[in-house]
């Protein structure tokens, strides 16, 4: 089973400066709905998959799309744990983090905005 971290650590070590927020959703997901963690760094899948080697020596906390089984997020938990980096997904990826009424930040959006 991959490592997960619940919204409410994740909250809690938020500024730690050795724990980075990778939001790997892809360009529509990331459009469609304009809110994030704040201080994410935002780097879609097909990103990571070129550049994870830019990526600080941090704990990576993995935030994906809205696949409701997680499928996403675990992928790329894995690619950046099979490259020797400390990977873990957030439990219940953005979606779970609203819900649970922690704080988001707007970025520019498309024509709609919604959750997952």
């Amino acid at each position: 089973m991959d490592p997960r971290m619940p919204c409410t650590e994740l909250y809690v070590r938020l500024g730690d400066e050795e724990v980075l927020v990778l939001d790997c959703r892809d360009p529509d997901d990331w459009v469609r709905y304009g809110l994030h963690i704040p201080g994410a760094l935002w780097m879609p899948f097909e990103e990571l998959l070129r550049e994870a080697e830019v990526l600080p020596d941090d704990e990576l906390i993995v935030v994906c799309g809205c696949a409701e089984d997680g499928s996403d997020a675990r992928r790329a938990c894995r690619l950046l744990q099979l490259r020797g980096r400390n990977a873990i997904c957030l439990e219940g990826g953005l979606q779970a983090w609203i819900t649970t009424g922690l704080p988001t930040e707007s970025h520019e959006v498309g024509a709609s905005v919604g959750m997952c």
